[in-house]
């Protein structure tokens, strides 16, 4: 199996406070995939690590099987990262395609050819003549996810690209997401804290909770303290057989949920 990024033992600190702790996470090559949390997860400063545009505090990360800890400028060119706030280049929607194929310095010879290609992958081809500043959040995230597959890198990260969008652009965009991951020849990272709409494009998730990879489900997921068979939320107590005593959250797996009209130390369901 090939895997686009390895990562070792990395964390990261702001002020002296450990927001990113990842033990070992490897991110298969040519897949789709979904990085859930909630804001203050952490997903945000693992996209900045993916793109080589902050290094780790400590820890190691393989791009490709290449260890980056002094990334090179082919590096960078393999990955592409379209941020939460995408900035706007002064000029039309073409100008802002075919400036980024100029710094990255790809032969002008394909530089319209690489414009109608991108322009139709995010169906704003009708669009390009048009100011960027002119339009609406929805069409410039496009035009930054143009912008960045112009160049053509081998791994695509977007930050959040659904936030702050109506529904009629998040389906727009959905699709785009769908349209690129489909030929499975790009390795495709999204972020978001809505399960359902990621579950909705992508099999593949990774979940964060408060910078650490974590395994059970974000649904249904409880803050509280863990005492003998119970943890204890605001609302509930929720009857648990293997617990740690430091253990702050809880996630129950849907599927695991039994409705019951008796009491639970009639059956075997804890749940």
């Amino acid at each position: 199996m090939t895997y686009a990024y390895q990562l070792d033992n990395v964390k990261v600190l702001y002020d002296n406070q450990l927001v990113l702790d990842i033990e070992q996470l490897n991110i298969t090559a040519n897949q789709c995939l979904a990085v859930l949390g909630e804001n203050g997860a952490g997903k945000s400063t693992l996209f900045h690590l993916l793109a080589l545009l902050k290094r780790p505090d400590s820890g190691d990360i393989r791009l490709f099987g290449e260890n980056i800890a002094t990334p090179k400028p082919q590096h960078r060119q393999q990955t592409g990262l379209v941020d939460q706030h995408p900035y706007m280049l002064p000029g039309t929607v073409a100008d802002n395609i075919l400036l980024a194929l100029k710094l990255q310095k790809v032969d002008k010879s394909f530089h319209q050819s690489r414009l109608q290609h991108v322009l139709e992958t995010v169906n704003l081809t009708r669009l390009a003549n048009q100011p960027a500043s002119t339009l609406s959040g929805g069409e410039q995230r496009r035009v930054a996810i143009a912008r960045v597959l112009a160049f053509e890198p081998e791994i695509l990260l977007l930050d959040e690209p659904f936030a702050n969008l109506d529904s009629l652009h998040q389906r727009q965009l959905e699709d785009v997401i769908n349209e690129i991951s489909a030929s499975g020849k790009r390795t495709v990272l999204f972020s978001t804290h809505d399960r359902v709409q990621a579950s909705a494009i992508t099999p593949h998730t990774i979940q964060l909770l408060k910078g650490k990879p974590i395994s059970a489900p974000l649904l249904n997921l409880f803050h509280g303290y863990y005492d003998g068979e119970i943890f204890h939320t605001n609302a509930l107590k929720i009857f648990a057989a293997e617990g740690s005593a430091s253990a702050r959250h809880i996630a129950i797996d849907p599927l695991a949920i039994t409705i019951s009209t008796h009491p639970h130390s009639d059956t075997s369901a804890r749940n």
